[in-house]
């Protein structure tokens, strides 16, 4: 346990309110006396009552009563306070005596390798990096330092390749890796093939859900977010600080400006140029506000059609 103004030394943040004790922290709906909780909105800070204690941002500072951190990345804050605590986090160490880890492979200093993992030959790991649980790492592909690969992610499996052929679908062999530079997290059941030829990239700092598919030959810039059941195709790529929502799926070849993002079930068509710092929506991918509109007008469109079979009725035809 720590008191608030402990913490607030800790952290070297503003506090505000009685220096109450803090023994845990929790989520708004689930927090009660001793805890520390966060709101990021107005509207939140009445569920905050039975909190110890709440950090919210410095707009939010002459609206707090009771006991408060004062920080411009809440939840950010919330994890370090967890960490001052001691509350347990899911770490593993080392590597595991069932990980499979081929001879030619090179692993840098302290990297972690869960049970039943598997590493190929002449694959690079750098310092720092965790492999997960189940976790696969084919040959030859490179992985930066403190990344995070969690269970039953597959890297550098065959990319989904075929052309017609006299005897039907030929496949085409992938000779390429995939590269993941630094300070990447890929969530579970994540899956990001080989390239054809060169290298299928992932930049650093990029983080990726659970269950992704990343094709052959796809460049992501850094420092993006790629939410889960993405799909993203062969040769697309997307530029730094990319968003891309839930579900989303986007075509081959497609060109995503850096900031762009991509709503939550959005299709952007195949060899699409997405312009740096939009936002797209929509089945077939548009500029959000245009998709919006035209989604607007159609939930319209049955009392419209009512309205123009009345008029057709009045005028006799």
């Amino acid at each position: 346990m720590m008191k608030l103004s402990e913490v607030a030394r800790a952290l070297d943040l503003e506090r505000s309110g009685d220096d109450v004790t803090i023994t845990g922290v929790a989520p708004l709906e689930m927090a009660g006396p001793g805890d520390l909780t966060f709101a990021g909105k107005k509207s939140l800070l009445p569920r905050a009552v039975r909190a110890a204690a709440v950090v919210v941002p410095p707009e939010l500072t002459a609206a707090v009563t009771g006991p408060a951190l004062v920080s411009a990345t809440p939840a950010v804050t919330l994890g370090q306070v967890g960490r001052l605590l001691g509350m347990a986090e899911l770490t593993v160490t080392g590597i595991h005596p069932s990980a499979v880890i081929d001879p030619s492979a090179r692993l840098a200093e302290g990297v972690t390798v869960g049970p039943l993992a598997v590493v190929g030959p002449e694959v690079v790991i750098g310092p720092g990096t965790v492999i997960h649980a189940g976790a696969v790492i084919h040959a030859r592909c490179l992985i930066g330092a403190r990344c995070i690969i969690h269970s039953n992610v597959v890297v550098g499996g065959e990319g989904f390749g075929y052309e017609p052929g006299p005897r039907g679908l030929e496949r085409i062999p992938h000779f390429g890796i995939v590269r993941i530079e630094d300070d990447v997290e890929i969530g579970a059941c994540t899956t990001i093939d080989r390239a054809r030829f060169g290298a299928t990239v992932v930049g650093a700092g990029t983080k990726i859900d659970n269950l992704v598919q990343i094709a052959h030959n796809v460049q992501i810039g850094p420092h993006s977010v790629i939410v889960s059941q993405v799909g993203i195709a062969g040769s697309a790529r997307l530029g730094s600080g990319v968003q891309v929502a839930g579900q989303a799926g986007i075509g081959d070849h497609c060109v995503l400006g850096d900031g762009v993002k991509v709503a939550a079930s959005t299709g952007v068509p195949p060899r699409a140029e997405v312009p740096p710092g939009t936002t797209w929506g929509g089945w077939w991918g548009q500029e959000y506000r245009k998709a919006w509109t035209e989604q607007v007008a159609l939930r319209k469109l049955p009392d419209f059609m009512k309205r123009v079979e009345e008029f057709l009725k009045k005028a006799g035809a």
